[in-house]
């Protein structure tokens, strides 16, 4: 879930946020979406219904979309698969985009790892190293 430390570390908001968790962290992302940010929705494991600020969305001329790859054929999901390879790995690779690593844990610390993630005290992955 994108937070107001999203907001501070991005100054005026993000402009693309990719919600792999759905619920009510559609809620905190929408509160740093960026003016005419787009939220896309593509897991619900921690709810598939939520409430959040019409008006805020308005405000912003935010946008939120969903989408999922289940419903999708064989075909289309070789095109994304390919898609994401070509447009989206690049820029990871010149540093463009960046996966924002919060936390590293040992291996033997997997337990207050994953109590550190549901109290939702992370900006970003939360690592285990061996």
């Amino acid at each position: 879930m994108a937070n107001q430390s999203a907001r501070d570390h991005y100054g005026l908001g993000v402009n693309i946020i990719l919600d792999l968790v759905g619920g009510a962290y559609l809620k905190g992302n929408q509160k740093v979406l960026a003016s005419r940010g787009r939220h896309i929705v593509v897991g619900v494991p921690a709810g598939a219904k939520a409430e959040f600020d019409l008006q805020s969305l308005m405000v912003r001329r935010g946008s939120i979309r969903g989408t999922t790859l289940r419903a999708r054929s064989l075909n289309e999901k070789v095109d994304l698969a390919r898609a994401f390879e070509l447009e989206v790995l690049p820029g990871f690779e010149t540093g463009e985009l960046k996966s924002v690593i919060d936390r590293a844990f040992s291996a033997g610390e997997v337990q207050s790892a994953h109590r550190y993630m549901e109290e939702n005290r992370n900006f970003g992955k939360i690592l285990l190293t061996w």
